[in-house]
This record gives C-alpha cells, structure tokens and sequence, in this order.
C-alpha cells in the first residue's frame, strides 16, 4: 500500500508533464481504437447466418454491366436452387447529392423468404407487394430522414437516367446487422418499366436449399451460361460484399500497418518522456535507499508510475473511443441540440488540460494569470470546433450505410487498447528504471541528469 500511494502522489508531481503524456497516449489509442473498430466492420461485413445460403449472380466481364432476365427460368431451373430473384443497384439520392444510401430494384414475390433475416410485419409486407409504386425502407433510414409511412419519397437517378418516386408503404428490422437497416426495395417491375422495358437485371440472388448446395450451384450456374455473350460470375453474397472492398487495395492490411506505426510512436514518445522523468529523479533513489527502500521496492516504484501514466491515457482513449462512439450511434438521428452537447464535453476537456499545462509558480503573476485565462478559453473554443466538426462527420459516415455504418468499439479493442498502453508504460520504464535502482547511494548523489 505504501507503494501504491507513492506512485498516485508521483504521478501528480508534474501535471504538464502528466497531461501532455495521458493525452498523447490517449489520442493514439484512440486512433488504434478506431482503427481496429473499422478492421471488425470489414470482417463482418455479409456474415449473418442468412447469407451463407444466398449467391449472388452476376456478369463476369463487370459487375456494371447487365444480363438478360431470361435467365431467371434457366436458374430456377437448377436441382437445390430454392428461390431465385432479379435485383439492381439504382445508385439514386434523396433530394441531395449528400443523402445517398443503398436503394434496390428487387422482385417482390419472394424477397422476404430470401432476405428471411429481415423483419416485416405481415400487413406491410402485404402493403408493399401489392402497390406498384411502394418501397420498403429500414428502420434506420426512416429515423435519419424522419421519414413516416406513408410519405412520397422522390430518388433522384445517378447510374440511370430517371428520376423514380416512392410510397413508403413497410418497414423492416435485422435483429442480427443493424448497420443492414439503412436500406431502401421497391418494385423491379416498376424500375424496368421506367426505364422502357430493356429486359436486362444486373445480378441475381439466388437462396440455395442447403449449405451443402453453394458451391454446386455456383459451378453449375457459370457453366450453364459460359461462351454465351454474357457469361456470369457466382459467388457467395460474403464474397461479392467482400469484393467490393477489394477495390480499396488490401486495405486491412494498411490499416494494420497503421496501428502498429501508432503504437511504435507512442513507445518513442513515452519512452523519451518516462527515462527524462527517471533521470531527474535519480538523486531521490539515494534518499529512498538512505531511509531503507529495497531495489525492487525502488524498481516497482518507478515502473508502477510509468505504467499508471501509460494506462490513464489507454483509458482515456479506449474507454473514450467507445463512449464516443456509442454515443454518435444512439443520438445522431435523434436531434440537432446533440452534436452540440458532444462538443461542450469536448470543449471542456481541452480547456481543463489547457489551464493544467499553464500551472506553476509563475501563475502567480499577473500577466502570466491573464495568458492562462486567454489559452484556457482558446483550448476550450478549439475544442468546441473540433468536437462539433467530429460528431457531425462522424454520425454522417454512420448514416450512409455501408460497411462502416453504425461501427463501434467493442470491450475486446478496449482490453487491447488497454493493453497496448500498460505495455508501452512498462516497456518504456524498465531499463532505465532497471539503471537508476541498482545504482548505489554515492553514485547516485553524484549523478547529475
């Protein structure tokens, strides 16, 4: 106990020095916090237990590029095929180019046996399938656009030239992947009409009957339609999703790379930061030693401190990544006044460890309690910008469907971020604390930092 208390009274010895390391600290897991949240969103990215019976079907010279509905029948038509429907990818916003969100062309008839993780009460499934004009549109979705049953919705077209308007007539629900609720269906037949009946799909879902019947019908669906003027490419929805991704490069691999050149900067910066301290301190390992602490008891002393500084900043950044993060998800759709709150909190956080750097002596003068008070409330103003501007741009990614929507820290990245930050403390510390405890009593009096 006696230790313990030493090491909390000497970590509040030099406040500039502490809050400059925890915030360094915590910025960088932070930034590894968020790094890792979005790794966890591209590897559960079309891994919910439903798709792993879906293969999606579509032309193999380019996934833009359509193929003919006839060969709907000719699918069906396959042994272990359950359900089989055309769907487009319209590309359409909503009033402006910045509103954009998934919305598909699909078959009706049977979308809610392929899509069976989606929940869709049964009058507004009703609804949707028997009005032509009629969309149905995620949970999610209707709440960023404050959107009600019933309203008109109007996609403006970007891969195709038409302009398409909407009932929203359901709304559905995935249990499993709520990032999937940010959505929009409506009619195929309505699509293709509009656009002058072409005949044309660019892909199709298929629901196979089992596990077992995947890799089947994947063989067989590409051999049905090779050497014919659109050959096609089947592969599982995991993998065509997944493909998508590849378009970025191996971008799981850089964003591994990244936090690993986060973590080696903040062991350069903490251990520049914890072997000065020690330095300035070995003339009191004499003392300690002169009133009867032990090496070791010197060694857990000066490591303890290291490593309670490193894991403050893990927990201000772990911890505050999470919170951040849960937060944007609950409150972005829910009001404006929120952001705002978001950025008060941060305001002053900045201006509490602006006022800490400036303590010291010096604070009693004057002029230097006046540059206090004008940092302090510049930290906080820069604080409200910045955390106002991260909220806004932030709940917008969520908002925008994708991979990335609604992605958070789950309590693995913070035991991670946790255990980055205790490991740079104590890797920073220990050989020049090693140094420091075993020097003696006169040589360290001698020693001058």
């Amino acid at each position: 106990m006696k230790i313990l208390r030493l090491i909390l009274k000497n970590t509040a010895r030099n406040p500039r020095r502490t809050v400059l390391t925890v915030l360094s600290i915590g910025v960088s897991i932070f930034l590894v916090s968020t790094l890792q949240a979005v790794l966890r969103s591209l590897d559960n990215l079309g891994m919910s237990n439903s798709s792993n019976l879906r293969v999606v079907v579509h032309r193999a010279t380019s996934m833009t590029e359509t193929m003919p509905i006839a060969y709907k029948q000719r699918i069906a038509a396959l042994p272990g095929v359950k359900y089989v429907e055309c769907m487009d990818w319209f590309g359409g916003y909503y009033a402006d180019p910045s509103n954009f969100f998934a919305n598909f062309a699909t078959e009706v008839e049977d979308f809610e046996k392929i899509a069976d993780e989606l929940a869709i009460p049964p009058d507004q499934l009703t609804a949707w399938k028997r009005e032509r004009v009629a969309a149905l549109v995620g949970n999610k979705l209707m709440e960023t656009y404050h959107w009600k049953l019933g309203d008109r919705v109007t996609l403006k077209g970007t891969v195709y030239p038409v302009d398409l308007e909407f009932i929203i007539r359901a709304v559905y629900t995935d249990a499993e992947d709520v990032a999937n609720e940010r959505a929009m269906y409506f009619h195929w037949d309505y699509f293709d009409e509009s656009l002058g009946r072409p005949g044309r799909t660019g892909s199709f879902y298929v629901k196979a009957a089992t596990p077992e019947d995947v890799p089947r019908l994947a063989e067989r669906i590409d051999g049905m339609f090779r050497n014919t003027d659109a050959e096609t490419k089947t592969e599982t929805e995991k993998a065509f999703n997944l493909s998508f991704v590849s378009m970025l490069g191996n971008i799981k691999l850089l964003l591994n790379v990244v936090c690993l050149a986060v973590a080696f900067t903040i062991l350069l910066v903490a251990g520049n930061t914890m072997a000065m301290s020690i330095r300035e301190r070995t003339g009191e390992v004499a003392v300690l030693k002169t009133l009867g602490f032990r090496q070791n008891a010197i060694l857990y002393l000066l490591v303890g401190e290291s490593v309670a500084i490193a894991v403050l900043g893990g927990m201000l950044g772990a911890l505050g990544a999470k919170t951040t993060y849960g937060f944007i998800h609950i409150t972005s759709t829910k009001g404006k006044a929120f952001p705002m709150l978001y950025a008060l909190g941060v305001a002053l956080l900045a201006a509490y460890g602006t006022w800490v750097l400036f303590a010291g002596a010096s604070v009693s003068r004057t002029w230097m309690k006046a540059t206090r008070i004008v940092a302090t409330l510049v930290g906080g103003l820069a604080g409200l910008v910045a955390g106002f501007g991260f909220y806004v741009g932030t709940g917008y990614v969520m908002n925008q469907g994708g991979f990335l929507a609604d992605f958070g820290v789950n309590y693995a990245t913070v035991a991670l971020g946790l255990g980055i930050s205790a490991a740079v403390g104590l890797v920073s510390a220990l050989l020049p604390s090693l140094r420091a405890s075993r020097m003696s009593i006169a040589e360290a009096l001698r020693y001058v930092g």
